[in-house]
């Protein structure tokens, strides 16, 4: 429960809330969509560089510690934005939300929970992730009612007072007895034949930098698909309470997709199914490019709904798969700096592209034809995923 209020916490800095605010954050500060893109870019860009380090701290604290660190950070970024009177201000704040939003918050959970279970790992890294699609239900659609009928900056300050009086008290109860993050799992792992990569290790290991540009894809495609997300409903002539609406089917594509890939996990492994599971994005991306009624708009976010479920649950569990758990909270800084870095690249690519004229739809075809051809990389690097494998190098 505590890794799930964790991820549940974490939409406060992921960018699908974000964006929301989108148009009254450009209105705001007379940004453009390439401006706007820019300084989220720059943010999430330092963001990444900083969970390099910060992820590492999973390593060495504990759960209760590092986990109220990460809400009440997070709450100061959410405070900030409802006073923000520059632009830089403005790439601070963002800096804060993604750090220890989308970043720790998102980080701290699902290593906790990779480590702490081996014969279930699955089905408790997608019980964490029901955080996710709890906070992709309703948030959103709370955030739009009290946008309207409030103002976006008393939003975020009502976000703040959430984390302060709500997250942070269930969070100290959930975790009044904890083991640390480096204790034996629930089930004690046979250590015997086991090999534990080092992070050194893993940055000397080639099938490492293959596996990137496919596993950081899901990131990058449904960052850009939700910080424009205020953009496609305006070009699609949609109503942007009903697109806010969506959101609960969203999120329960997520919740029954992660609850199904968690056992498919436990059942054959992650690495078996990373060819398969970014083919629900690339179809989403289809929908969303030629799809003109609102029903459409639905169904797009089902189906993209169900790829972002099995993506939470398999990219946590493919690591610990590779690389054992324990060094797996320095591992999985990497990957998680490189989740956040490919959403930094995403919105100021797009932003740039769509004020030189290029359309939304354009961009959405292309990322799902990349989300098919890393599908295929998958593919062809199966035979060496499946394989034994040992660390090489000096001191391996």
């Amino acid at each position: 429960m505590a890794g799930a209020l964790l991820t549940l916490a974490s939409t406060f800095g992921q960018t699908y809330f974000i964006a929301l605010f989108g148009v009254q954050i450009r209105q705001t500060f007379s940004l453009s969509h390439g401006d706007f893109g820019f300084v989220y870019m720059l943010a999430t860009l330092a963001s990444a560089v900083t969970l390099v380090w910060a992820g590492q701290l999973a390593d060495r604290m504990r759960l209760k510690t590092l986990g109220l660190t990460t809400i009440f950070g997070l709450a100061v970024a959410t405070f900030s934005m409802g006073f923000a009177s520059s632009w830089i201000w403005l790439l601070l704040t963002i800096y804060l939300l993604r750090l220890f939003g989308q970043g720790m918050m998102s980080h701290v959970a699902m290593t906790a929970m990779a480590r702490w279970f081996n014969a279930h790992r699955g089905r408790a890294l997608s019980m964490a992730s029901l955080g996710h699609a709890v906070g992709e239900a309703i948030l959103p659609g709370l955030a739009v009612v009290v946008l309207v009928y409030v103002g976006w900056r008393e939003t975020w300050m009502l976000a703040a007072g959430i984390l302060c009086f709500v997250i942070a008290p269930v969070f100290f109860w959930l975790t009044i007895k904890e083991r640390r993050l480096g204790e034996a799992p629930v089930e004690t792992e046979q250590h015997d034949g086991v090999v534990h990569w080092t992070r050194r290790d893993v940055l000397r290991d080639r099938l490492f930098y293959a596996l990137l540009p496919g596993t950081l894809a899901a990131s990058f495609i449904v960052t850009v698909l939700f910080f424009h997300q205020a953009h496609l409903v305006e070009i699609k002539d949609w109503n942007m309470a009903i697109w806010g609406g969506f959101y609960p089917f969203f999120a329960a594509a997520a919740t029954v997709t992660s609850l199904i890939v968690g056992w498919a996990v436990d059942r054959w492994s992650a690495r078996q199914l990373l060819p398969v599971y970014l083919l629900p994005l690339a179809a989403a991306m289809i929908i969303f490019a030629y799809g003109q009624s609102q029903a459409t708009g639905l169904a797009g976010m089902v189906v993209i709904g169900s790829s972002v479920g099995a993506a939470q649950t398999i990219s946590s569990a493919v690591w610990a798969e590779l690389y054992g758990t324990r060094y797996l909270g320095s591992i999985k800084a990497l990957t998680a700096a490189g989740a956040v870095l490919a959403s930094a690249v995403g919105p100021g690519l797009t932003g740039y592209l769509m004020d030189a004229g290029v359309a939304l739809e354009t961009v959405l075809i292309t990322l799902g034809g990349y989300a098919v051809a890393v599908s295929l990389v998958f593919l062809l690097l199966l035979p060496a995923l499946m394989s034994a494998r040992q660390p090489t190098g000096p001191n391996s």
